[in-house]
């Protein structure tokens, strides 16, 4: 008998409006997510814009483009002299003999004896047609690398491996020369390793200025002056020597390179980010901040198997670009003050705060633990090999005056102005540099150094900056 059809069991069939409503519920969650990451890109591109025109409004040069060096003409060009570019700009070629022979010398010898000396200088003789070729491009009065400056990846930079070479290789010779009585030939070489500098100058317009080449012509001065210490020591230079060598400390001001590269490097570092995908930064703050900090939240999170960074808005890039450039313009404004004097106390604070917050960074945060380097002890550096050449400076007048009076002066103030035209102020609260005539018949020249206390002319050393005076004394500390 055949049933009723009413009366059979239906069967299972999903509901339209079941479907309709999963539907709606993706859409709506799709929407979702497409409105989060509008929203994130638009308050991170917006916060970036705003910082941007109030820095701008201030002065402050935001725009990497405003950074890169018009053309110099080749003939005044450092960089266009023979052998220039290939010798002294990385990446120019994949052998450079220059390098690679100066590399082979032995500058690491410190007890030299007259025999030594004699050898290592016949020895390096072998460099003395680089050496003039380097002489005669340095009187050109430019520096400029040709390259892509577009992109801050690209751009060319000095080949520092040859100029550490070169300036240590200068600086044995001169010290081999002034042990054998040759101050003639041994002022040569130092001048030579003074003017070298100026290709890590970026001469006319000292842009784009790199912290690494700012610290590189830092390094090379503080290896100048103390090689010119063994003859000031010795007493090996004369009158016309001493003038000269004071000429050439008086030129040197490294302020300008090392805050150039203060204000350069978050321009050229807000350009990386903003070149680059989140995924690209993201990834490389996990693997540069997990080596660091391992047991922070990011770095749990890092650790899980999903790629959390490849989904990132890109708005959180530009958040990480605001949060980079103030914490940069607070530290960089903080460091020097008004004068160009350095402000050790507002240095040590900021270092401290960096420390804080880079052991719990947020996520905003992340390019900054990244792009900001150790500000501090860079700024250390520079003020110690500063007040170094400017205490060489005035005892190169000390000299002078001794020479022509037979002791030393009372005061400095009777230098100026047949021995020094303007005597150099304490880098370190623009006081004047201490100095005393002892019973012996020397000396006492120092400044207040890095903790801003006078202690009398205890000798301090920039290994240990919290006591004791940056005294004049060889070798230099």
């Amino acid at each position: 008998m055949r049933g009723n059809p009413m009366n059979e069991i239906p069967i299972a069939r999903p509901s339209r409006r079941i479907f309709r409503r999963l539907l709606i519920a993706v859409i709506g969650f799709a929407a979702l997510v497409a409105l989060f990451y509008a929203e994130e890109d638009w308050r991170g591109k917006r916060a970036w814009e705003n910082y941007q025109r109030e820095q701008e409004a201030k002065g402050v040069v935001m725009d990497w483009n405003k950074y890169i060096p018009p053309p110099v003409p080749d003939e005044q060009n450092f960089f266009k002299a023979p052998k220039m570019a290939e010798w002294f700009i990385k990446g120019q070629s994949s052998t450079n003999p220059l390098s690679e022979r100066l590399h082979n010398a032995d500058t690491t010898a410190t007890n030299l004896d007259e025999a030594a000396s004699a050898k290592y200088l016949a020895w390096s003789d072998q460099f003395a047609p680089d050496f003039d070729l380097i002489r005669e491009a340095l009187k050109r009065p430019y520096a400029r690398m040709d390259g892509d400056y577009s992109n801050p990846d690209k751009q060319p930079i000095p080949n520092f491996v040859t100029v550490r070479s070169l300036a240590q290789t200068l600086a044995q010779r001169t010290k081999c020369e002034l042990l054998l009585g040759q101050p003639d030939k041994a002022l040569r070489d130092l001048t030579l390793m003074h003017d070298m500098c100026r290709l890590l100058e970026a001469a006319p317009t000292g842009k784009p200025m790199t912290l690494v080449s700012a610290m590189i012509n830092v390094a090379v001065t503080g290896l100048y002056v103390n090689t010119l210490a063994t003859g000031l020591e010795s007493r090996a230079w004369n009158e016309s020597q001493l003038a000269a060598l004071q000429k050439q400390l008086a030129e040197i001001d490294l302020a300008p390179f090392v805050i150039g590269a203060f204000a350069c490097e978050p321009a050229g570092s807000a350009s990386w980010l903003e070149h680059h995908k989140p995924s690209e930064f993201f990834n490389l703050s996990a693997i540069v901040t997990r080596s660091k900090r391992p047991q922070t939240l990011w770095d749990k999170i890092r650790g899980l198997k999903t790629r959390w960074w490849d989904y990132v808005p890109h708005g959180w890039l530009y958040q990480n670009l605001v949060h980079y450039r103030k914490l940069s313009d607070e530290i960089h404004a903080s460091l020097f003050d008004g004068n160009g004097l350095v402000t050790p106390k507002n240095a040590d604070r900021e270092a401290r705060v960096l420390d804080t917050k880079f052991d719990h960074p947020g996520l905003f945060d992340l390019f900054s633990t990244i792009a900001i380097p150790s500000y501090s002890r860079c700024l250390q550096t520079f003020a110690f090999n500063q007040t170094k050449a400017n205490e060489a400076q005035i005892v190169c007048a000390l000299e002078r005056y001794r020479l022509a009076r037979g002791n030393y002066p009372e005061t400095l103030d009777a230098l100026a102005p047949q021995f020094i035209g303007k005597i150099p102020q304490d880098l370190i609260g623009g006081e004047p540099l201490h100095y005393r005539r002892t019973e012996d018949g020397k000396f006492l020249l120092y400044s207040v150094g890095w903790n801003e206390t006078d202690d009398g002319g205890s000798p301090g050393t920039l290994a240990d900056v919290k006591k004791g005076d940056w005294v004049w004394q060889y070798p230099i500390k």
